[in-house]
């Protein structure tokens, strides 16, 4: 997600009232490790990446989980605290906030539908009809280039429209009701007359609002809600038994707390019941690192989700946003290093971060939390950049 900085103000003016709100992300307690991969306790790689959680720890961060795969096999280091108030050390089995990886399994999740086209009313040709095919016409009228996008435009983020998560309004209303379950139409209201970034199709511009009108069309054209469906798609057959969405679902209680440097005093504050519209199709989900080893798994290495044709079309990529690129429902990140990109999704929230790549020149993946958030500036967000590129860095050699 991205996010202004008027939401940081509005946020300490405001925090008083969080106290008050049922959490519902609750104290974190043990987990059991997962024995579903075999990790390569030798893995050459694994001294230098352990090396690289410490020295972050020590930088500060609160909690790293991070998972490698290359051609020596699997390998897995965490640092840190799930918990820093209850000293609970972070485990890999440890769940977290994947942020807008969701993005990513929404994406995954279109092109499972139209493959089952008979059954789901949804095809290949749906990619490139307007949205008022599924979502009422009204609705999509009071949104600027609403009327225009097309599913795809949503899926590529070349609609141009307004980001619900740079509005100063929505966050206030977040704050007051932290945790809210909000409804699609809820959160569209934030978006109802707000300038467009561009005109549709013109460019590629990053908009939380794409995939949140995606949800809208998998469930107009399905007639069932969209987590259901990703539960029963992708994360079932896939065997991720520790993926839950939040909004839709009940967390467990070994989810870790999520962090952030509030008060801009270098100082960090839980900040993990602050919820910005979780469950409709642009963030919420949360995960652990050998539940998204096995989403990449079989939706880029193995190849065992989708077929070559909807791979194909998944990754065609349109103009480049900053140093992202997008596909439909895919992101190639780290395009600055040329032919060494990775592929599939990031995710930042206020206090998560998460990544999940796949770099189909080195035939290596990798995938981390950190439950700190560096959606916006902070102390730590350079920190947290440069953990991010030296594990790639180190991948790399």
């Amino acid at each position: 997600m991205k996010r202004n900085l008027v939401f940081i103000i509005a946020f300490v003016t405001i925090t008083i009232w969080i106290g008050c709100k049922k959490a519902e992300v609750g104290k974190t307690g043990d987990c059991t490790n997962s024995t579903y991969y075999n990790i390569n306790l030798a893995h050459p790689k694994g001294a230098a990446l352990q090396a690289i959680i410490d020295k972050y720890i020590k930088k500060g961060l609160p909690g790293i989980s991070l998972m490698v795969r290359n051609s020596d096999g699997l390998w897995n280091g965490v640092g840190g605290y799930a918990s820093l108030d209850d000293q609970i050390k972070y485990k890999p089995c440890h769940i977290g906030k994947v942020a807008s990886i969701t993005k990513f399994m929404v994406g995954t999740l279109v092109f499972k539908l139209i493959e089952d086209s008979a059954n789901t009313h949804l095809s290949y040709l749906d990619l490139d009809k307007p949205l008022t095919n599924w979502i009422d016409k009204k609705i999509l009228e009071e949104i600027e280039n609403g009327t225009e996008a097309t599913l795809r435009q949503c899926l590529n983020h070349s609609t141009g429209i307004f980001d619900i998560i740079t509005d100063s309004d929505f966050y206030l209303a977040v704050l007051n009701n932290p945790n809210k379950h909000w409804s699609q139409e809820e959160l569209l209201k934030y978006v109802y007359d707000k300038p467009s970034a561009f005109k549709t199709g013109d460019t590629s511009g990053y908009s939380n609002t794409n995939t949140l009108l995606a949800s809208m069309v998998i469930e107009k054209a399905t007639g069932r809600p969209h987590g259901e469906l990703m539960r029963e798609k992708l994360w079932t057959p896939l065997g991720m038994g520790d993926t839950y969405y939040q909004g839709r679902e009940n967390l467990p209680d070994f989810v870790t707390q999520g962090y952030y440097d509030l008060y801009n005093k270098k100082q960090l504050t839980k900040v993990s019941n602050i919820i910005p519209g979780s469950g409709n199709g642009y963030g919420g989900v949360f995960s652990n690192v050998y539940d998204l080893q096995k989403f990449i798994d079989g939706v880029l290495i193995n190849k065992t989700v989708l077929s070559a044709k909807s791979l194909s079309i998944m990754q065609t990529y349109g103009p480049p946003d900053e140093v992202n690129r997008y596909g439909v429902g895919i992101m190639k990140k780290f395009i600055d290093r040329g032919e060494n990109y990775g592929l599939g999704h990031s995710g930042r929230d206020l206090g998560y971060s998460a990544d999940l790549f796949y770099f189909p020149t080195k035939n290596f993946t990798t995938n981390f939390f950190v439950n700190y958030g560096t959606d916006s500036e902070s102390f730590l967000k350079q920190t947290f950049k440069d953990f991010e590129n030296e594990v790639i860095d180190e991948m790399l050699k």
